[in-house]
């Protein structure tokens, strides 16, 4: 069989007024050429005017090399430069001196003209340490040619019919002018991103990027699949492309931490530097994925309730139970773990606006008491002032540890049988988080956004079993009436519940099951409220999330009104999570109990 030749032919403009120079740059540089695969085609001008009409009357050059200082009385390499620019920015355009003392500022005018790089001549030539060298040169020129269309040996496609990562090009290539094709601008984009992060030095061949949609960036950012093919071997990566700059460099530091602890084969770590679009001002950073992963929203789609447990069995049991070693943990006071920032209070108030009566209908078909305080009261007084339904606040202090802090169920990836095993990927909130994070804000987003989703999630009939189910996500609870789990979704939403306290190491952050119990209740209700309040959430499934959430403060406040100075739970009826119908009234205070919270010095303020 006839090799195919994959050489990528190209065109370069070399602009310089001492004809001697010409040699030396345009040998050198078709000497690195050759080596990655490429061959140029050069136009040679000595000076602006003839430059400038090269430029108009011939098709766009791939590259151009221009020379600052033209000749005494010559307009200088800014006007070719100008000239370039004005045909768009497909060309890539280098500045050169070899006198820099004489030209100061050279590199910043060339810069601000619209060039990609200026350099003294000597740097270039002689390839000094930290400068751009002639094989640099060629790099950036192939890596330019590259962002912009696909040839032999380097193609990049998008997964088609794929209206999520459709929906997500047309936002990264937004706004635009009337009749501009968004989707197409957002495709320049990612595959400049995806290049300039995966395949900046890739060798002649069959080199492919295929980019997909993986999963929706909950801190404003866009991550998809890059699947990198070299000849016959395919290496998977996350994608995450964002504006904010300062938030990816605070992803990376945190990854780093992160992995330090976790370990490679636990959490995906982020690689590389972050890459920059100058253009659109969007960044991106990549980390390798294992072949054929999926979120955990996905995978349990098909996965059996033994493969839920087990996978949820290795990620607390293993993964996570790492982050709850004694050099990690702290303490905080209650009332900062339980403060509501400024933006959730505003959520909040802004949801109850919205579906504070169909709350109160909810509320009143889950069996509120006649008399008892509205839920909204209960919801805004909690996130405004900490304080639990019966007036009670919680003095004291909490254990918080060095959490993942954003587990949800789309960044939790899952290997492909046999394996089944999670893996954990963008741990850019990894940092001092309250012992029961983690599993409370996985367990209500595998709730809100996977159990019973599609059309049932838009249903209002369906608000009052949800806010039940979530009722009973509780190990006391579940202890006192079991239900078989319906599929794999409540099979590990089940599971992790039951076995909370070995997964938070409980017995070694030295809390009795008093004070897990209480603290479990409160922070599932912060979730529900968090996550109840965010953007796109359907509604029936946003007053089910601030009903369960009125209903876990209830239990929450139950729970820790039956706690006595000694550590020992007083003689009184199961509590209301455990009862056969959970009560929902708001406790009330006990004669001869004060309600302090053991192995602290807490006891309840009432407000």
């Amino acid at each position: 069989m006839e090799a195919v030749d994959m050489t990528l032919e190209i065109r370069g403009l070399l602009v310089d007024d001492e004809a001697g120079n010409t040699p030396v740059i345009r040998d050198s540089m078709n000497l690195e050429f050759e080596e990655i695969g490429m061959k140029v085609s050069w136009t040679v001008a000595s000076d602006a005017t003839s430059a400038r009409k090269t430029i108009r009357d011939e098709p766009t050059f791939e590259f151009a090399i221009v020379d600052y200082g033209l000749g005494e009385g010559q307009q200088n390499g800014i006007a070719v430069v100008e000239a370039l620019r004005a045909r768009g920015a497909d060309t890539y355009v280098l500045v050169i001196t070899g006198l820099g003392n004489h030209y100061p500022n050279f590199r910043e005018e060339a810069i601000r003209a619209g060039a990609d790089e200026a350099v003294i001549r000597s740097i270039l030539n002689m390839g000094r340490q930290g400068g751009m060298t002639f094989r640099d040169l060629a790099n950036k020129v192939r890596l330019h040619v590259a962002r912009k269309r696909d040839f032999e040996g380097l193609k990049v496609t998008f997964t088609d019919d794929d209206l999520a990562l459709e929906s997500t090009l047309h936002q990264v290539g937004s706004p635009n002018p009337p009749g501009a094709d968004s989707v197409a601008i957002g495709k320049d984009i990612v595959r400049s991103l995806a290049l300039d992060c995966l395949a900046p030095d890739y060798r002649p061949g069959a080199t492919a990027l295929a980019v997909g949609y993986l999963a929706p960036g909950r801190s404003g950012a866009y991550v998809c699949r890059v699947d990198h093919q070299e000849g016959r071997a395919t290496t998977s990566y996350v994608l995450k492309i964002g504006l904010d700059r300062r938030a990816l460099e605070f992803e990376l530091a945190a990854n780093k931490k992160a992995l330090h602890l976790l370990g490679a084969g636990d959490l995906v770590g982020f690689s590389g530097q972050i890459r920059s679009h100058q253009e659109s001002g969007y960044h991106a950073i990549a980390a390798r994925l294992a072949t054929g992963a999926h979120t955990l929203a996905d995978w349990l789609d098909d996965a059996t309730q033994e493969e839920a447990e087990h996978v949820a069995r290795i990620l607390f049991g293993s993964q996570l139970i790492k982050l709850f070693a004694p050099g990690q943990r702290e303490t905080r006071p209650f009332d900062e773990w339980l403060a509501a920032t400024p933006v959730l209070r505003l959520r909040v108030l802004d949801t109850l606006t919205l579906y504070g009566d169909m709350l109160a209908t909810v509320r009143a078909e889950a069996g509120e008491a006649p008399g008892e305080p509205a839920a909204c009261d209960i919801l805004t007084t909690f996130v405004n002032q900490g304080v639990l339904p019966g007036g009670l606040r919680p003095e004291g202090t909490t254990t918080y540890i060095d959490a993942f802090g954003d587990l949800h169920s789309t960044n939790v990836l899952v290997y492909p049988a046999p394996d089944n095993r999670p893996v954990l990927v963008d741990a850019s909130m990894y940092g001092p988080h309250h012992w029961a994070t983690d599993a409370a804000r996985l367990v209500v987003d595998l709730v809100l956004s996977v159990r019973r989703a599609g059309v049932a999630s838009l249903d209002w009939a369906d608000t009052t079993e949800v806010s039940a189910y979530i009722a009973g996500l509780c190990r006391t609870a579940r202890s006192r009436r079991h239900v078989p789990p319906a599929d794999s979704v409540d099979a590990f939403i089940g599971h992790v519940v039951d076995n909370l306290p070995t997964y938070v190491n409980a017995e070694k952050l030295q809390m009795t099951s008093e004070q897990w119990h209480w603290q479990w209740h409160a922070a599932l209700a912060k979730e529900l409220i968090r996550q109840g309040t965010r953007a796109g959430l359907p509604a029936p499934r946003a007053a089910a999330a601030l009903s369960a959430a009125v209903r876990q403060l209830t239990f929450a406040a139950d729970a820790f009104s039956r706690i006595d100075y000694a550590g020992r739970t007083a003689a009184v009826p199961p509590p209301a999570c455990a009862a056969d119908e959970p009560d929902v009234t708001v406790p009330r205070p006990r004669a001869g109990g004060s309600g302090a919270e053991p192995g602290t010095d807490a006891q309840p303020r009432r407000s």
